[in-house]
């Protein structure tokens, strides 16, 4: 039976972190949280428009996303979900960090969500805090620039970057106060040893001085003795 179906991209506020999600008559079926792996997206929400948009596709009256079947991808880790041998979406490991879930039951749970909005009637349009209307990305500069941390090979790859300029900066500050330490240290002790021969050498000039008198008397004492003043 050709039904109507209404499909739309929306976004949803999860753990402080904005996430596409698919909605089917209004209900959420599919949550993108994670960009999948071997880099074949931008970012997690180029993942959800393709998604969105093969879904979108498939919902003609020449289709029926009621026939979905799961297949084992060739890779024997993700599972892949077909509709007349048209790939709807691939579920991988990363999609379930965190559940207590399989893959192929997170691929299972999407479909089974996809067939109980099937079932229901379009909800009106509700307005929620977590809930954000529906976007196209390529039309949002903000979005697009979130878009850039939910890769995350390269948040680590800014956030490795970062880190290693803070290192850098923080080990040239140590190095420079360690070396201007030293530096004063060593001008202390070449002052200090400046002074103590300034006063040796006083030391030393006030004993000849003193030696000096001791002999001029001693030679007027002489000469007092014999006669000789």
């Amino acid at each position: 039976m050709a039904n109507a179906y209404d499909i739309q991209l929306s976004t949803v506020v999860e753990n402080k972190e904005l996430t596409p999600v698919i909605k089917l008559n209004g209900h959420i079926v599919i949550s993108i949280r994670d960009v999948a792996p071997n880099q074949t997206y931008s970012s997690k929400f180029e993942r959800a428009e393709t998604i969105f948009a093969t879904l979108n596709s498939v919902s003609k009256p020449s289709s029926n996303l009621s026939r979905i079947r799961i297949r084992r991808s060739q890779n024997k880790v993700d599972y892949i979900a077909y509709s007349d041998n048209i790939e709807l979406y691939r579920v991988t490991p990363s999609d379930v960090v965190g559940e207590t879930i399989s893959v192929y039951q997170m691929a299972i749970r999407w479909r089974s969500n996809i067939r109980e909005a099937l079932n229901v009637p379009p909800l009106a349009a509700e307005s929620s805090e977590q809930d954000a209307p529906p976007i196209t990305w390529g039309d949002n500069p903000i979005i697009g620039f979130l878009s850039l941390f939910s890769n995350n090979s390269v948040f680590i790859m800014i956030m490795q970057f970062v880190l290693f300029v803070l290192i850098q900066i923080i080990a040239i500050i140590l190095t420079f106060k360690y070396v201007n330490r030293q530096q004063k240290k060593t001008n202390e002790d070449r002052q200090k040893r400046i002074k103590q021969l300034d006063q040796y050498q006083i030391q030393q000039k006030n004993l000849l001085a003193s030696i000096e008198h001791r002999m001029q008397q001693f030679e007027k004492k002489y000469l007092q003795q014999n006669g000789e003043v």
